[in-house]
């Protein structure tokens, strides 16, 4: 009986130094909107069915937009996850490649990236934004808002109505058809004037336009913007 007790754990020992010795790699690459290669971006790999010692591995990006992990459980099911903002994530699943070879991911792309101060630069348009006070506002309020701004070395205006377009996306993204790193719990964005006493409101829930009474502060938000400094 003791012989057959050792026999059971040598061999549950050698499935264990086995299974640690097994490896794969997982390869990718983060580029911005314009298809440019983004370094020092953090990327998370977390294994879906934990095995111990694959669990969970971390890197950031190279020069080239490139990351690479090479310990990986073989043709295992992993969370991907890229950081594009101070605490914003993609996520996406991805699997490791077989035994002792390296899956080349396509590249991820990602099209704004938030900075620790709330500034949220649009790679393809070239635009920087920041996001005021999330309570409701009114016209003179937003404006008075975005010019007193001192984000990043100010230089804040209200945007257009064009530009507000610009960050609109029409397949659904985040809760407000804008990236989540526009942190809003509205829909309505002040946006240029139409006369002494209106203005118009973006709405990103269905991505038109109306004009409004200046006064009016009832689920309307104010969003500042300014070219990205070169």
């Amino acid at each position: 009986m003791k012989g057959l007790k050792f026999c059971a754990v040598l061999a549950l020992v050698s499935l264990l130094a086995v299974g640690c010795g097994k490896q794969s790699g997982l390869e990718g690459k983060v580029v911005d909107g314009k298809g440019q290669p983004l370094a020092n971006v953090k990327v998370v790999v977390k294994q879906i069915q934990a095995i111990k010692g694959y669990e969970m591995f971390k890197t950031t990006t190279d020069s080239d937009g490139t990351f690479r992990f090479g310990k990986l459980y073989p043709s295992s099911e992993y969370a991907l996850g890229v950081q594009y903002y101070e605490g914003g994530w993609i996520t996406k699943m991805a699997q490791s490649g077989p035994e002792g070879e390296t899956r080349i991911l396509p590249s991820l792309t990602i099209r704004f990236m938030g900075s620790s101060e709330g500034v949220i630069a649009d790679s393809v348009t070239g635009l920087e934004w920041v996001v005021g006070p999330d309570s409701d506002t009114n016209y003179a309020q937003a404006e008075q808002w975005v010019a007193d701004c001192k984000v990043m070395g100010g230089g804040w205006r209200m945007p257009k109505l064009q530009e507000l377009k610009t960050i609109y996306q029409e397949e659904g993204i985040g809760k407000r058809n804008m990236d989540p790193a526009f942190k809003t719990t509205s829909p309505w964005v002040w946006s240029e004037p139409r006369d002494s006493s209106s203005a118009w409101r973006f709405h990103f829930d269905n991505g038109s336009d109306y004009w409004r009474n200046r006064d009016l502060s009832y689920n309307s938000r104010g969003f500042g913007v300014r070219s990205r400094p070169r």
